[in-house]
């Protein structure tokens, strides 16, 4: 009760008089702590992310009197789109104003460095809060993520065994990443940053090889003391889809898996990605009903 009083009695603040500004790395520590205890935060950055984007003056905030009470963070652009990333409010700060004044802000600088399409991703449960307000302010919706697990580890074929897997290692970076670009839209391509620190600290990077050239590979996190692994990524070279690469993979995967040994594997992928539901079908994965609303927004030449 006493806290429900609180809130109906703190003061809004006023944000006519706030200040719009660019973050940077002196700003760490708060951006840190709003992102962390604000009460409408969301956080969708990898480990150690933040510090290199407000580095690169990827963040904006809400400044009154001399005090961030709203910040932003978009993603690293690739070509002409980028993810957004986080956001939070403080107490006190009205929710769709402030979340407008931190869009309207961002848009034209992203513009300014060739951005033309922001994404966002969000929980249906915990983003429930977020996802009306961007669609209110003019992002759409650009598909769902769908939530697949499978509980019986075991792979129903092989698949080519002419093709040869490796550990990924760092000297492989930049082949990976133009790999990347081919096989994926650009909005779903990963950035050197994630794919360099899942070669050098990931539990599974697996690459796929034939004539000791890359055609495909497989990433992969454990979770709960390894009774769990995700498959973040498997791609295929595209001219070699349907050939039984990708199955290669996967059985690798599902006997990594087998060994630990986990309980569960998942995994997330496109509603329109119907050709890789049916391998993961196929494979034993079934969807579990959790959805992630993919929402995109269009900058225009006027932000």
């Amino acid at each position: 009760m006493y806290n429900t009083l609180m809130r109906l009695f703190r003061k809004k603040l006023d944000l006519q008089r706030a200040q719009v500004r660019l973050l940077g790395v002196a700003d760490l520590n708060t951006v840190s702590r709003l992102l962390r205890d604000a009460p409408r935060r969301y956080y969708g950055l990898s480990s150690g992310d933040l510090l290199a984007l407000l580095e690169a003056h990827q963040g904006l905030g809400l400044e009154l009197d001399h005090t961030l009470c709203a910040v932003v963070v978009a993603g690293w652009p690739f070509g002409t789109t980028c993810w957004l990333r986080a956001l939070a409010l403080a107490d006190g700060v009205e929710l769709e104003r402030g979340v407008a004044l931190l869009l309207e802000g961002l848009a034209p600088i992203l513009h300014a460095r060739g951005v033309q399409t922001v994404f966002y991703a969000g929980d249906e449960g915990s983003d429930s809060w977020l996802i009306p307000l961007l669609k209110h302010l003019g992002f759409t919706l650009e598909t769902e993520v769908l939530v697949y697990e499978k509980r019986r580890l075991a792979a129903p074929a092989l698949g080519a065994q002419h093709v040869q897997i490796r550990p990924a290692t760092s000297v492989d970076l930049a082949e990976v990443l133009r790999l990347d670009q081919r096989c994926f839209e650009p909005q779903w391509v990963k950035d050197s940053l994630i794919i360099r620190d899942a070669i050098r600290q990931g539990p599974y990077f697996m690459l796929a090889e034939q004539h000791e050239t890359l055609i495909g590979y497989a990433y992969a996190t454990t979770h709960f003391n390894g009774r769990l692994v995700h498959l973040v990524r498997i791609a295929v070279a595209p001219e070699l889809r349907g050939t039984g690469v990708g199955v290669r993979l996967l059985a690798d995967l599902v006997d990594y898996a087998a060994r630990l040994p986990a309980h569960v594997m998942t995994l997330n992928t496109q509603a329109y990605n119907l050709r890789a539901q049916h391998l993961y079908r196929w494979f034993g994965f079934r969807p579990t009903g959790e959805v992630q609303q993919v929402l995109r927004y269009t900058i225009g030449e006027k932000s």
